[in-house]
């Protein structure tokens, strides 16, 4: 007889190279979300976020805290901006129409990812909910019509447009969210040192660099962290974890071996 677990929503965490993930992306229908702290804090209270988190292809491990704390360091970690670089140096999609949606020009964005046709389109701050602007977005990659898209602004905005691109009929364009990926690359950003990021600190650099705009976000994590104390130390044993009605299953994989679940986004 099943149980209430067997009935819990779904999500696999990979543990994945980035050329198995170029590959994946380079095939098209494909979408890849990047899971840190943050977004396991959204799972909690967010239904359209956990919801775009079910449907996803391949959802990584973007977090060298949870890896080194609670993970034994076990898993591959892929961040957003790291594999925006090896897509990159790798030119995936120079043969490919690329379309970035974030706060970049479309000389900046091509001189990060070599594409045979780019643009971008800058969506107003936001926009997730303005009804209209989504729908601008929608019209955008529909008339559009790329291979590959970029979706460049923070979570949980990024996930809930691709649930809606995907819901709109758009999915034969592979996406991946990236944050702010194209800024650190540009150096718009700053990125924290390798240390900071392979010994989960990077939080705590960039909490000093920017105090005001990132104090409230990092307080809210450290709160949802505490919460989660109890079922985080069981992790490295169990390799799963509940989340705001969401199992999450962190699992290392081979990328010769990947395959895609049947109702994930852009799956078709």
């Amino acid at each position: 007889m099943p149980t209430l677990a067997d009935k819990t929503p779904t999500c696999v965490v990979r543990g994945l190279s980035f050329d198995a993930l170029a590959t994946a992306l380079g095939r098209g229908r494909t979408s890849v979300f990047t899971l840190n702290m943050m977004h396991m804090r959204l799972l909690a209270r967010e239904p359209e976020f956990r919801e775009s988190y079910r449907q996803a292809s391949i959802v990584t491990l973007d977090s060298n805290l949870l890896n080194t704390c609670f993970l034994r360091r076990r898993m591959t970690v892929a961040t957003g901006s790291d594999l925006v670089q090896h897509l990159s140096a790798r030119r995936t999609f120079r043969d490919r129409s690329v379309l970035v949606i974030g706060n970049v020009t479309a000389e900046e964005a091509a001189s990060v990812m070599a594409s045979r046709r780019l643009e971008v389109f800058r969506p107003p701050f936001g926009f997730i909910h303005d009804p209209a602007a989504v729908d601008a977005v929608i019209a955008r990659v529909r008339e559009m019509a790329p291979d590959m898209v970029f979706i460049a602004v923070g979570a949980p905005q990024s996930e809930m447009l691709t649930l809606r691109l995907r819901r709109a009929g758009l999915v034969e364009p592979s996406i991946l969210c990236c944050g702010a990926a194209f800024e650190f690359l540009l150096g718009k950003q700053a990125r924290s040192p390798v240390f900071f990021r392979r010994t989960g600190l990077e939080w705590a650099w960039r909490l000093a660099g920017n105090p005001r705009r990132l104090a409230g976000r990092y307080a809210s994590d450290a709160g949802f962290l505490l919460s989660m104390l109890g079922p985080l130390h069981r992790l490295a044993r169990s390799g799963a974890l509940r989340v705001g009605g969401l199992q999450l299953q962190f699992r290392q994989e081979a990328g010769p071996g990947l395959t895609l679940g049947r109702g994930a986004l852009g799956a078709g």
